[in-house]
């Protein structure tokens, strides 16, 4: 034991001989890398240590808002068109003037020519006879049908013909071509009634008229006096009536099942600093338009006050609120996670402190807040974000107060 001292000694003794030999400029670098060896081998802290970040789950007001851009459709304004091409040769109204539908606003002398007027009428006698054609067309067709119909069942009911004969596939194929031939009529006379509606307002552009109001209202943005040049389609004045103003916006095939008519929406118009318009659903289109892969429904909305500032083809902001409880449980988004394929909270084990999965049935989710059906009690601690060390970590929108009301907007 005596010896092994002295060795140990002897080798202190010696390591010290050596240090002191040595310059200051190396003391210090050997003083320093001993030190920098003690620091990174000192014991280190717990850093596996979690702090949880809880919130108890409260009764409050939750709803699911779907939010989406649109234009002003109408704002009770109407454009009045000249129907006639020619000079204007009385005016019977100006601005600020109140008119019923059918009153007379101002008369148009024709410039057209004798012969383009019987070009034009020629046009619409053409288009009309097209039109009865048609529809003569489509009364042959429909006796046609019902003639092969009644073959086809004579032969579905003869016993010696099966339904693979040829015969019987023959009738069939026949009563199925009438009825096609009869129902294509259909988009037949449609076109002919279009281009009978046209024909018409062409000649009608041709002859002198008085041009007459389409509502009842007050006149505005009067832009035509007597002598004036006019063309057929041209804007020529405005009535303002108090008719409803409508909103267009166009939804998600997600959203467009949560959207019914009669739900309340909030609108905010950008060109108008600090608006806000209460509107109210009125139609959700049935069939959707797709675009670049991406299919839309059209949903319409009216402003249940109108306003004057407000004018069409502005563009507008909609809040529509697709579902609202006032005394619902609600936690936190952040709260809840998916969980086996379902939805899940964590709570802390009160064995040993460590968060555990609780499923829980949710009702609505709000933009901040999410309803639990079952699974939680009013006041139960949920986790809702954690704190390593310095660092504070949360998934979702982080701590929320307690809610009164609103928690869904």
């Amino acid at each position: 034991m005596k010896t092994n001292f002295k060795i140990l000694k002897k080798k202190i003794i010696y390591v010290w001989e050596w240090f002191i030999a040595l310059t200051t400029t190396k003391k210090i670098l050997l003083v320093g890398m001993i030190g920098l060896a003690l620091f990174l081998l000192r014991p280190k802290a717990d850093e596996s240590a979690v702090s949880y970040q809880t919130q108890g789950a409260a009764t409050g007001e939750v709803s699911q808002v779907v939010s989406e851009t649109g234009e002003i459709m109408s704002s009770g304004k109407t454009d009045v068109a000249s129907t006639i091409t020619g000079i204007v040769t009385e005016v019977y109204t100006e601005n600020g003037d109140e008119v019923k539908k059918g009153t007379p606003l101002f008369k148009v002398e024709s410039s057209a020519t004798a012969e383009e007027r019987s070009k034009a009428y020629a046009s619409y006698l053409s288009s009309k006879n097209s039109l009865n054609s048609a529809e003569s067309s489509k009364k042959t067709y429909e006796s046609d049908m019902w003639q092969a119909h009644e073959v086809f069942e004579a032969d579905s009911l003869d016993t010696e013909l099966s339904v693979d004969d040829p015969i019987f596939i023959q009738t069939e194929r026949d009563w199925q071509a009438a009825e096609k031939k009869y129902l294509d009529q259909d988009e037949v006379i449609s076109q002919a009634q279009a281009a009978i509606n046209s024909a018409w307002f062409t000649y009608q552009a041709t002859i002198d008229g008085v041009v007459k109001a389409p509502i009842g209202g007050v006149v505005a943005n009067m832009s035509v006096a007597a002598g004036q040049k006019v063309s057929a389609t041209d804007t020529t004045l405005v009535i303002s009536s108090n008719a409803e103003t409508w909103i267009k916006l166009a939804v998600s095939e997600s959203d467009v099942t949560t959207i019914e008519p009669g739900q309340s929406a909030e609108v905010a118009v950008d060109a108008i600093k600090n608006s806000s318009y209460e509107a109210v659903i009125k139609r959700v289109d049935e069939f959707g338009t797709e675009s670049s892969g991406v299919v839309t429904y059209n949903i319409y909305l009216v402003l249940l006050v109108s306003s004057p500032e407000v004018k069409p083809s502005m563009t507008v902001q909609v809040d529509i609120t697709t579902q609202n409880k006032s005394e619902a449980l609600i936690v936190p988004n952040a709260a809840v996670k998916p969980y086996q394929g379902s939805k899940a909270v964590q709570i802390l084990s009160q064995k040993n402190g460590q968060p555990i999965y609780v499923p829980v049935e949710i009702g609505i989710e709000g933009d901040s807040y999410t309803e639990i059906i079952s699974g939680l009690k009013d006041g139960q601690q949920v986790i809702i974000g954690q704190d390593t060390g310095d660092t504070q970590k949360q998934s979702g929108t982080g701590i929320f107060p307690v809610p009164g009301g609103g928690g869904g907007k």
